[in-house]
């Protein structure tokens, strides 16, 4: 009887993750950022509180020249390249190749050699084919979109030999409260949000890996040069193409950026969880 009431958290995620990916007009992953101009937005893209979130994550991880590094959900290098700066070797897997032709030119400009990419799913990597473990650090940084989240889980432990770390969202962040208040005015429909950090830590809690839990400010402050710059970022990300959704996005930035002297910012705070464990060992 007490193990009918313990609550399937691995069936939760997916039951909210598929609702979140039941939203109309919805996009992710490489179909978001397949695309070079739409990857390379993104990585130039002027947000303070990234650079905050990268150097937290440059502490927790304390890599040493040659540490091995599997970073899964790279984007276009936000930590990889710096990781990588630190004498690391990594490994960057990511499902859209826009974001890994950014991170591949990044190093190249840099004189990087230690950085090998992967285009995959993570769910859909094969270790022993597309890897060289064992790891002595694994990250997925804000990259946990996998379905089913427990056996993704379960590789990621299995291919560290090190530390495992993951971030993610407590509540929502600033582009998930935007979508909260304007896609039912742009789509007709309501935005379904992600299923957040609780969920991970039962899982991993279930997998008998008692991980460590801290959590952190989300500073979501995003610059832009004018309110169409601001309507250009989002538009994409927000499926928006016709003239009146571009309206609505217009109409919103006007009253809610606030002039800074270096732009106009769009503000917001939320938590994000830092969760990690140390393999035995």
């Amino acid at each position: 009887m007490k193990d009918q009431l313990v609550p399937d958290w691995n069936k939760i995620w997916k039951r909210r993750l598929t609702l979140n990916r039941s939203t109309p007009e919805f996009r992710e992953g490489a179909d978001l950022w397949g695309g070079r101009e739409q990857a390379r937005r993104y990585a130039t893209r002027s947000e303070p509180g990234r650079n905050a979130r990268v150097a937290e994550a440059l502490q927790d991880l304390n890599v040493a020249p040659g540490d091995r590094v599997l970073d899964i959900g790279s984007g276009p290098g936000t930590l990889a390249l710096p990781l990588a700066r630190a004498g690391a070797a990594v490994t960057a897997v990511d499902p859209a190749e826009g974001m890994l032709a950014e991170l591949r030119a990044a190093a190249e400009q840099e004189g990087i050699t230690g950085i090998t990419t992967v285009q995959g799913l993570w769910e859909e990597i094969d270790p022993a084919r597309d890897l060289a473990p064992p790891y002595d650090r694994v990250v997925a940084s804000f990259s946990l979109s996998m379905p089913e989240i427990r056996s993704a889980l379960a590789v990621m432990d299995a291919v560290a030999s090190g530390s495992v770390y993951l971030y993610w969202f407590a509540d929502e962040p600033l582009w998930e409260q935007l979508y909260l208040t304007l896609w039912d005015d742009l789509h007709g429909a309501p935005y379904y949000p992600r299923p957040k950090a609780d969920c991970l830590f039962n899982i991993l809690y279930g997998m008998g890996i008692y991980a460590n839990v801290l959590m952190r400010p989300l500073e979501g402050t995003t610059l832009f040069a004018t309110v169409e710059d601001a309507v250009e970022h989002f538009a994409p990300r927000m499926s928006v193409t016709t003239p009146r959704q571009r309206a609505v996005l217009r109409d919103y930035f006007r009253e809610h950026l606030v002039r800074q002297a270096d732009g106009l910012a769009l503000a917001g705070s939320s938590t994000y969880a830092s969760i990690w464990w140390q393999k035995p060992g």
